[in-house]
């Protein structure tokens, strides 16, 4: 890219190869990241996190693993509906026998609802010891139900 002068998309291209440094490997996972996790304060996951299971390996979304939660984030490309009996026999495989739940969004999820789903999300870590501070990004309503970690009652 540095030896073109001109390039369509330059910026474009140059934050998703960024992104696919950090595990990032789709729009809906840079979705995530930008409107969910990191206005809201919320730690990092580890992105594309590998686990051993039965059958063989399998990679998660991401995964908070201090805190035993996996976010998925499911696409029509990638998660067409006759695989998604896959996703779920992996979830329940998780949660049994890794102690690991697992929270499912979509694209609505993360463009419409951000905030809600930033939510559940802290609520979630915090059942499982994540101290905050939960952060309300511009969009938030005033006050969220029910309080979160590092937010004034």
């Amino acid at each position: 890219m540095a030896q073109r002068k001109k390039m369509r998309w330059r910026a474009d291209i140059t934050i998703a190869l960024g992104d696919v440094s950090t595990g990032i490997l789709s729009l809906l996972e840079r979705r995530y990241v930008d409107r969910v996790e990191r206005p809201h304060g919320l730690p990092p996951a580890r992105r594309q996190a590998r686990v051993g299971q039965r059958t063989g390996n399998r990679y998660l979304d991401n995964l908070y693993e201090e805190y035993r939660l996996c976010v998925e984030l499911d696409g029509t490309a990638a998660h067409p509906a006759d695989e998604q009996w896959r996703d779920k026999r992996r979830d329940n495989w998780n949660l049994v026998h890794e102690d690991i739940v697992t929270l499912r969004f979509g694209l609505v999820d993360l463009d419409a609802r951000q905030c809600e789903t930033a939510r559940d999300v802290a609520i979630r870590l915090a059942r499982n010891g994540w101290p905050g501070p939960f952060r309300p990004c511009p969009q938030c309503p005033a006050k969220p139900t029910p309080p979160l970690p590092g937010t004034p009652p």
